[in-house]
C-alpha cells in the first residue's frame, strides 16, 4: 500500500491543474526544451543547445552515408528508424510551434471551463479520458525505457575481438565524432551516442504520447457533444432551446476546426513515419530470421519490433475512435426532446443535425487515412517488403 501510494504521489507530481489532459505530457516537453519558454534561463538556453547538438549529430549520419556511399551506416540508419524519426518530429513541432500552443490553450480552456461548470455528465466523461490517456502515456513511457535499454546495450553484446587481431566495434549510430573507432576512443563515442539517442528518443515519447492524448481529448470531446446535444432542448421554453441550438453548433465548430488544425500539424510527419516503419519492420524481422544462437539479441530484437508495432497500433487505434465517435454527433440532436418543441426549434435542430454530419478524420499524408484497416495494410507492406529483401539475398 505503501509503494502503491508514493507511485501515485510522483505521479501526481507530474499533473498541471492548468492543463488536466496534457500536464505530463508538457512538463516532458519542457524537461526536452521543446516546450519553449519564455524565460531566456541558463537552464532553457542550455537545452537549445543540447537541441541543436544532437540535430547536427544526426545530420552528420546522413551526410556520411550520401557522401561515401557507405550500405552499413544506411542499414544503421533504417535499423533505428523511429530514433531518427525524433529529429523529424522535433524539427517540425518547433516549426509549427505557435499552432501547437495554440491547440493546447484551446484545449485547457475548454476541459477548465467544462470542469467549472460542474456538469456531472461531463465530468464523468473527461475524468474517464484522462485516466484512459495516463494509463496509455505511461505505458508507453514505460515501454520507451526498456526498449531504450536494451537498443543502447545490443553493440557491446555483438562486439568481437578475433585472434587474428581484427576487431569488430557496433556503434548505434553513425554520427561524426571525432574519436576513434576502437577504444578507448569507442567507449567516448559510446557515450555521446549514448547520451544524443536518449535525448531524440525524449523527444520521440513526449511528441508521441502529446500526440495520442490529444486524439483521446478529441474522442472524449465528441462523446460530451453528444451530451450537449441530446440536452439541447428545455420543454416549453424556446428561447433557452435556441441559446441551446446555438452553443451547441458553435461548440462543435470550434472542436472541428481545432481538429483540422490537429491533423494539419501531424499529417506530414505521420506520412514520413508511415514509409519509414513499413521498411523498418521489413528490416527487422529480416535480422530477427537472420539471429543463430543468440538469445540476448534475439530478444531485443523482439522487443525493439513489439515496440515499434505499439506505438503504430496506439496511433491508428485512437485516430480510428476519434472517427468512430463523430459519426454518432449528428445522430444524437434526435435524441433529444425536439417532438415536444416548436416548428422553428425543429428546424433548428434538423439544420444542427445536417451541420455536424462531419466525419472527423486523420491522415497521414495526402491520401492515408490513419484507421485500423489502413494499420492491417501497413502491415502487409511490411511483409512484402521483407519478402523481397530476402528474396534479393
Amino acid at each position: 500500500m505503501t509503494s502503491k501510494y508514493s507511485i501515485r504521489n510522483f505521479l501526481s507530481f507530474l499533473e498541471d491543474p492548468d492543463y488536466p489532459s496534457v500536464g505530463p505530457h508538457l512538463k516532458l516537453l519542457r524537461c526536452t526544451g521543446l516546450w519553449q519558454s519564455s524565460v531566456k534561463s541558463t537552464l532553457n538556453r542550455f537545452k537549445q543547445f543540447l537541441f541543436y547538438v544532437t540535430i547536427i549529430f544526426f545530420f552528420s549520419q546522413y551526410i556520411k552515408s550520401c557522401i561515401h556511399l557507405n550500405p552499413d551506416s544506411l542499414k544503421l540508419i533504417l535499423q533505428y528508424a523511429p530514433f531518427h524519426m525524433g529529429i523529424i518530429k522535433s524539427c517540425f513541432f518547433q516549426k509549427d510551434f505557435k499552432n501547437w500552443k495554440r491547440l493546447i490553450e484551446y484545449m485547457s480552456a475548454v476541459e477548465l471551463k467544462q470542469l467549472g461548470a460542474g456538469y456531472k455528465n461531463c465530468d464523468q466523461v473527461i475524468n474517464e479520458y484522462i485516466i484512459r490517456n495516463r494509463k496509455v502515456s505511461y505505458f508507453f513511457w514505460a515501454l520507451a525505457f526498456f526498449s531504450n535499454f536494451s537498443i543502447f546495450s545490443e553493440p557491446y553484446q555483438k562486439n568481437q575481438v578475433n585472434v587474428n587481431g581484427t576487431s569488430v566495434y557496433l556503434n548505434i549510430f553513425d554520427g561524426y565524432t571525432p574519436f576513434s573507432k576502437e577504444p578507448p576512443g569507442y567507449y567516448i563515442s559510446m557515450s555521446i551516442q549514448t547520451v544524443l539517442g536518449h535525448i531524440v528518443s525524449a523527444y520521440v515519447v513526449s511528441w508521441d504520447t502529446l500526440v495520442v492524448s490529444i486524439m483521446i481529448f478529441f474522442a472524449g470531446q465528441l462523446k460530451i457533444t453528444r451530451i450537449y446535444c441530446i440536452n439541447m432542448i428545455e420543454a416549453n421554453n424556446s428561447t433557452k432551446s435556441h441559446h441551446n441550438i446555438a452553443e451547441c453548433h458553435e461548440f462543435h465548430s470550434a472542436l472541428v476546426e481545432n481538429q483540422y488544425l490537429f491533423n494539419a500539424l501531424i499529417s506530414p510527419v505521420m506520412f514520413v513515419y508511415l514509409i519509414v516503419i513499413s521498411v523498418n519492420l521489413g528490416l527487422c524481422i529480416i535480422q530477427i530470421a537472420e539471429i543463430q544462437d543468440d538469445l540476448a539479441t534475439l530478444m531485443s530484437s523482439v522487443l525493439f519490433v513489439v515496440a515499434c508495432l505499439i506505438q503504430l497500433l496506439i496511433f491508428y487505434w485512437y485516430a480510428n475512435e476519434v472517427t468512430f465517435e463523430s459519426t454518432f454527433v449528428s445522430y444524437s440532436t434526435f435524441q433529444s426532446d425536439w417532438p415536444d418543441s416548436d416548428k422553428k426549434v425543429q428546424r433548428e435542430v434538423a439544420l444542427l443535425s445536417m451541420k455536424m454530419d462531419k466525419v472527423l478524420e486523420f491522415k497521414a499524408g495526402p491520401f492515408n487515412k490513419m484507421s485500423l484497416a489502413t494499420f492491417v495494410s501497413i502491415l502487409r507492406a511490411s511483409y512484402s517488403f521483407y519478402t523481397l529483401l530476402n528474396s534479393t539475398n
